[in-house]
């Protein structure tokens, strides 16, 4: 199964009626702008405490902006229990997935390639460039 693309429409929409708190529209604007990030360089970025980890405040976030465009929420939930190694879902694929270097293989401690997990924005949400 191939990813699910973002239509970029519904999701601003559906990002204006999630009712984010300030903090959390930060957090996916930075995000979407900055294209690569991990769980420490939120923290340090963003000057967050590490409890609670952002990465589960992220999946908060995608669970309200989902709520929002379930259709799409749903397909992107069965893409994310497809790839996953678990078959367990996590709502962040939302708007980002794990960084993958040249051998196809994700950048995380578990898979030996980096300390942390390195994630990157979906190409249609990325914001950089504008």
């Amino acid at each position: 199964m191939d990813r699910p693309i973002t239509p970029i429409d519904e999701f601003e929409r559906a990002l204006d009626k999630a009712a984010l708190t300030k903090e959390e529209y930060e957090l996916i604007d930075y995000i979407r702008y900055t294209s690569v990030f991990t769980q420490p360089s939120l923290i340090k970025d963003l000057k967050r405490p590490s409890k609670p980890p952002l990465l589960s405040v992220l999946c908060q976030i995608c669970r309200k902006i989902g709520s929002e465009m379930p259709d799409h929420f749903k397909k992107v939930i069965e893409w994310s229990i497809e790839i996953s190694d678990h078959d367990t879902k996590w709502d962040a694929h939302l708007i980002c997935a794990e960084a993958l270097n040249i051998d196809k293989i994700p950048l995380s401690p578990i898979h030996g390639t980096t300390l942390f997990d390195v994630l990157v924005v979906h190409k249609e949400l990325f914001l950089g460039v504008d």
